[in-house]
């Protein structure tokens, strides 16, 4: 906590990062609170923790409350998403290279099942325990290297939104695919900010309903996929599907 205050203090300043703290430090002890003197109603499918709420995501220009698993912080898109990669997509039985951009620990899980997938995760930060350093928008791999490609959530960060695609597709094999989200408002276009925007996860970006006109573009085939779940399992699980995209090479 003292090393993500720290990094507030850069990107905000010594008053807003403060503020941050505090609201996320209340609203912590508040659910721990709940978890432990009320009845478990939620489930992770990712790491099993059951609890009666989850952690609030804050930053400092947006709010998700009810949105983090104190087990394995899964997100409601990394719950959904593990389920749709472990019982649709049926990532077990996949075979070949697979390349994971900004690899989420929550589904460490399913990549570490896949016995007979080589696994290359890559980002731009050693941090994350990735098995390559690269830029999206400058891959150091040779063409059609990839059965499955991974990205979620990171093309929302980089300058060039169609020279990342055209990485994309360049090292993506001809009979491989490409499962792809970003976060979408409900604008018609997309709204490039020209900075990266610390209050926003420091996205530089909002995308719209342009997007898979932009990986058409791009030069692939776009499927839009929507995890069909009952309402019962969205409660259960803390899942409000958003849309995200299985592509392939035109």
């Amino acid at each position: 906590m003292f090393g993500w205050y720290l990094e507030q203090i850069k990107d905000h300043g010594l008053v807003a990062a403060t503020w941050l703290l505090w609201r996320v430090s209340w609203r912590r002890v508040y659910v721990i609170s709940c978890n432990l003197a009320l009845p478990a109603k939620l489930t992770c499918p990712c790491c099993g923790w059951r609890g009666r709420r989850f952690f609030d995501y804050i930053e400092k220009g947006y709010t998700v409350s009810n949105a983090a698993c104190p087990g394995c912080d899964s997100h409601s898109r990394h719950r959904a998403l593990f389920m749709w990669l472990r019982d649709e997509f049926r990532i077990q039985e996949k075979a070949g290279r697979a390349l994971v951009f900004a690899p989420e620990k929550a589904l460490a899980p399913l990549w570490q099942a896949a016995g007979n997938l080589r696994i290359v995760r890559v980002d731009l930060e050693a941090e994350r325990g990735v098995d390559a350093r690269a830029d999206l928008m400058r891959l150091p791999l040779k063409e059609q290297v990839a059965d499955l490609i991974w990205c979620h959530h990171v093309i929302e960060q980089v300058p060039e939104v169609q020279l990342a695609l055209s990485e994309l597709r360049r090292v993506l094999a001809e009979s491989g695919e490409l499962i792809v989200s970003v976060g979408q408002s409900s604008r018609e276009k997309t709204v490039e900010f020209g900075f990266h925007d610390k209050a926003l996860s420091g996205n530089r970006r909002s995308f719209g309903a342009d997007f898979p006109q932009m990986l058409t573009e791009a030069g692939f085939s776009v499927n839009q996929i929507a995890y069909e779940l009952s309402e019962e399992d969205r409660r259960r699980y803390g899942i409000y599907p958003e849309p995200f995209y299985r592509c392939v090479r035109n």
